[in-house]
């Protein structure tokens, strides 16, 4: 029976690293995602152009979609072998108590160090990593982005993931909202991976940017590290990069990562 099992167990870590080999993902280094979540420790103001900065450093050229008058969305895109697009979002602004680290530049400062990730090799699919502005004043960057949109783009666009509040514990998915395929799949990818995932829906919470794109019909999944434990944390003085547990964060960074290249080979 131990021998059994003991080859099971072979069996399994071969067919892991065989899926890896397959995604063909180049994760960034723990300093520099260390680096680039420090670096969102500056005034509200300045959390654009920080977002840009970390855009250019990862070697992607970045557009503006106006917001409001001194706000907008910053995009980096990865473009693919065909026009289907996998949208990929979290939030730099933040609420006027805390730092905001948590909620969201947890998120958003993750956007650049995937585009790393994953333009390694050609993808299928077009990425689209979007930095919003004003989340927090009622999804405002999100909606936008979502009325800009054509009904082609809008069509061509077959997942949205959303990044939010990463790092305060565990890899969490709110599973209630999310696409059951989108779920699926990222169960799939992380007990590859020997990531823990958890179902936590967060209704009871608030809201998020993903809400936009799923009233334009497009498949939804946000991937968050939020518990009843830890929701105090958000829009309070406690929001400061000290929140964040740095090899919980280091996995939601990997399981996106993958997660991603995975979704480009099983989204048709």
């Amino acid at each position: 029976m131990t021998r059994i099992i003991r080859r099971a167990a072979v069996a399994a870590i071969f067919a892991a690293s065989a899926l890896a080999q397959q995604l063909d993902v180049s994760l960034v280094d723990p300093p520099v995602l260390e680096s680039r979540l420090a670096a969102g420790a500056v005034s509200y103001g300045q959390r654009q152009a920080r977002i840009e900065e970390l855009f250019h450093d990862a070697g992607c050229q970045v557009e503006e979609e106006r917001v409001g008058k001194h706000s907008g969305n910053v995009i980096c895109t990865l473009p693919g072998e065909s026009e289907s697009v996998i949208a990929v979002g979290g939030h730099f602004d933040f609420a006027e108590a805390g730092k905001g680290i948590v909620d969201d530049w947890s998120g958003a400062s993750l956007l650049a160090s995937l585009y790393q990730a994953l333009k390694t090799r050609p993808r299928r699919h077009t990425f689209v990593f979007i930095a919003f502005a004003d989340e927090e004043k009622g999804l405002v960057g999100s909606s936008r982005h979502v009325r800009n949109m054509t009904p082609e783009e809008k069509a061509l666009t077959h997942a949205f993931v959303n990044l939010e509040c990463l790092g305060v514990g565990p890899v969490n998915v709110w599973l209630h909202r999310a696409a059951p395929p989108l779920a699926a799949r990222l169960g799939e990818i992380a007990t590859t991976l020997h990531i823990p995932l958890q179902a936590v829906n967060v209704e009871q919470v608030g809201d998020d940017d993903s809400h936009p794109f799923l009233s334009a019909h497009i498949p939804v999944i946000t991937i968050h590290s939020i518990t009843q434990a830890t929701w105090p944390i958000l829009h309070t003085a406690r929001d400061q990069i000290n929140a964040i547990h740095f090899d919980d964060y280091y996995d939601a960074y990997k399981l996106a990562a993958y997660y991603l290249a995975y979704l480009d080979l099983k989204i048709e």
